[in-house]
């Protein structure tokens, strides 16, 4: 009897060993072994969510002239962008004005003329009220610079100042994610004429805490 058991207990054991390890089709054992287990990544943090979807605040500037300025907006909108327009009262260099100073008497203007006539400056004005003999105004330094080496040329000392102007700048204020490019100025100034390059830069704090504002 004894015998008749320990004959049953060990076909069951063989069963069920050619059932779990023997009895599979080669397909299932293969695919099995090629397997690998999965891992699941780690979530992202609240952290890491909200600083991956942070925007960041750009400026697009400085454009001077409302026309050049609507067109940048329009072309900023084409491109899903939300500018917000801020202006910036600045003053702008329009001109040079050389000049000779502290000639105080009418005697002091008029030795000053002649020189300039000698040494080929003869559209030089003489400014009774001031003490000042004007010697020419200019679009540009580098002309400013070539009349003032004439006024020295005479033994005279002249003396350049810039002509400032008073103009309205325009700023475009946009929000972008990390992920989403900024448009090329390039592409945003494409048919329009601008004074000075615009370019993208940081926007100050006081706008990107605006921005950041219910």
């Amino acid at each position: 009897m004894r015998a008749l058991v320990l004959t049953l207990v060990a076909v069951n054991v063989l069963f069920f060993c050619w059932a779990h390890w023997i009895d599979q089709p080669l397909g299932v054992r293969a695919a099995n072994a090629s397997v690998t287990a999965l891992q699941l990544a780690p979530p992202l943090s609240k952290a890491a969510l909200a600083a991956k979807a942070a925007a960041r605040c750009s400026s697009f500037g400085p454009l001077t002239g409302k026309e050049a300025a609507s067109s940048v907006q329009t072309a900023l909108r084409a491109r899903s962008f939300n500018p917000r327009e801020r202006t910036v009262r600045s003053e702008l260099a329009d001109g040079y004005w050389v000049y000779i100073d502290n000639l105080r008497d009418p005697q002091a203007r008029a030795r000053a003329l002649k020189k300039l006539a000698r040494a080929g400056v003869r559209d030089a004005a003489a400014l009774p009220t001031n003490g000042q003999v004007s010697v020419g105004l200019f679009s540009e330094q580098s002309g400013a610079e070539l009349r003032a080496t004439a006024v020295r040329g005479a033994g005279l000392d002249p003396i350049i100042k810039p002509r400032m102007q008073t103009v309205d700048q325009y700023w475009y204020d946009v929000d972008a994610t990390s992920d989403m490019p900024l448009p090329a100025t390039a592409t945003l100034t494409a048919g329009i004429n601008v004074d000075a390059a615009p370019a993208w830069v940081t926007c100050p704090a006081e706008a990107a805490a605006a921005a950041n504002t219910p």
